[in-house]
């Protein structure tokens, strides 16, 4: 009798805690864009989203976002040496792995305005694509208004993952790429989705105080980074009035993708 009875309090006890993370969870769900600050302003933050950038699950999702934006110019190789534009590098995982993916004549540009954030990604580039010199070829720039005017029309490929959000004039961005692009270039924009299903949803909220970083955790991170992001009607009027050529946008569970995927 004592055992059912304790049993019958414990069933209780995580039945009402069950309930009102659930309540909890729900009521927070974003119904509207709430902009917030970076989560690399913090520099303890800082060092916590280069720890993350260096796990297994990132790498790897990394190393394939790599694969999917080189691969046109490898498709399709010109006679001059390409230029490729990564904006708001973050550790530099996805750096790294881009310099792998890439012929040896292709110029990375690294651009990143967070203080500190270009050391750390010089020292993850050269972890993961040292090996051969691979590495030499990437210029980083500590740069927060991506502005980039000696670059007219000349970058073959614009990458961004995990930035847009944070940007305080996205128009105005989405402008300045299309200025920089030569007339066959291609851009690529990632960034979370504040739309995304409920369930993940949950899950990003009951996932968040066990694995996310203390760091990033006291900065609500990283459900504040998705009620700071926007939804494909929201990216699809940013992208038509700042005039991006042929772009499409696809909507993944918890991310959305701006590309312009063909060559003209």
């Amino acid at each position: 009798m004592i055992v059912r009875a304790i049993l019958a309090v414990g069933a209780s006890v995580c039945t009402a805690v069950f309930a009102r993370f659930m309540r909890s969870a729900v009521d927070t769900y974003p119904s509207g864009r709430v902009p917030g600050a970076a989560a690399s302003c913090e520099p303890p933050a800082v060092h916590a989203q280069s720890q993350l950038d260096a796990n297994l699950g990132w790498r790897i999702a990394h190393w394939w976002l790599a694969r999917q934006v080189v691969a046109p110019l490898r498709r399709r190789p010109g006679l001059r040496q390409p230029t490729i534009l990564v904006l708001d590098h973050g550790p530099g995982g996805l750096v790294g792995a881009i310099a792998n993916a890439t012929a040896r004549d292709t110029t990375i540009i690294a651009s990143d305005g967070t203080s500190g954030m270009g050391a750390l990604a010089r020292t993850r580039v050269k972890e993961t694509a040292g090996r051969f010199g691979l590495d030499a070829r990437v210029a980083f720039v500590e740069q927060s208004n991506h502005a980039f005017p000696a670059l007219h029309g000349s970058v073959d490929l614009v990458i961004s993952s995990g930035g847009l959000h944070n940007w305080p004039e996205p128009e105005w961005t989405f402008a300045e790429i299309r200025r920089v692009l030569t007339p066959s270039g291609r851009f690529v924009v990632a960034d979370l989705r504040r739309d995304l299903p409920i369930g993940i949803w949950v899950l990003v909220r009951a996932w968040q105080p066990v694995m996310s970083p203390a760091p990033l955790s006291t900065l609500d991170e990283p459900s504040s980074s998705i009620r700071s992001s926007y939804t494909a009607q929201e990216l699809e009027w940013l992208a038509s009035r700042a005039k991006l050529p042929a772009f499409r946008i696809s909507v993944w569970p918890a991310w959305l993708i701006l590309e312009r995927d063909v060559y003209p």
